[in-house]
């Protein structure tokens, strides 16, 4: 007989699986850690991912997910560069402040080495980012020189790098305010 999936408890394993990563590393948040956290079974963490990688990776798949989502339609719609670079911005400062785990979670994973993005989100990121490479070419908004990785590393991860410093230094309930998005912009 199947057994009846508690989402409150599934959620609570995704939050203490951020908390964790965050809080001891990648390496050193282990399966029973989590479980133990979200008070449930070890045994109920391993119904649901057959281990620490995959929770983390469907977490941070999961987040990444919202952002390209949100990219992908402004794209669509036949938004310009400024405005996709300005929404990424704009995305992963609200995020810090509504959800700040989130971007601490992707920055921990962003810097150890000891964890490795998925080959499909590679894949994902990379070909966007190529679009919009190209695109941004072609309209003389970015210079010939630029490779997808400088895009990439200009764009994401100098932004988490920013907030995840602003936290360090900060520690108290920390703010971003639009003139930190002028300033990233």
């Amino acid at each position: 007989m199947a057994r009846i999936t508690d989402y409150n408890r599934v959620e609570r394993l995704k939050q203490s699986t951020m908390k964790l990563v965050v809080e001891k590393g990648y390496g050193g948040a282990s399966a029973a850690l989590i479980a133990a956290d979200a008070k449930v079974a070890a045994g109920y963490f391993y119904l649901h991912y057959k281990g620490k990688y995959e929770m983390v990776n469907s977490l941070m798949h999961q987040v990444f997910q919202e952002i390209m989502d949100m990219l992908r339609a402004l794209w669509a719609q036949g938004s310009s560069l400024d405005i996709l670079i300005r929404e990424l911005i704009h995305s992963l400062i609200e995020m810090a402040n509504n959800e700040p785990v989130k971007v601490k979670f992707l920055y921990v994973l962003s810097n150890d080495y000891s964890f490795v993005l998925d080959r499909e989100m590679k894949s994902n990121i990379n070909s966007f980012i190529q679009t919009v490479l190209e695109q941004g070419k072609t309209q003389s908004a970015i210079d010939s020189k630029i490779t997808a990785e400088d895009l990439y590393l200009i764009l994401v991860i100098n932004t988490i790098q920013f907030i995840n410093q602003r936290f360090k230094s900060e520690q108290d309930a920390v703010r971003f305010s639009e003139t930190d998005e002028e300033h990233l912009y």
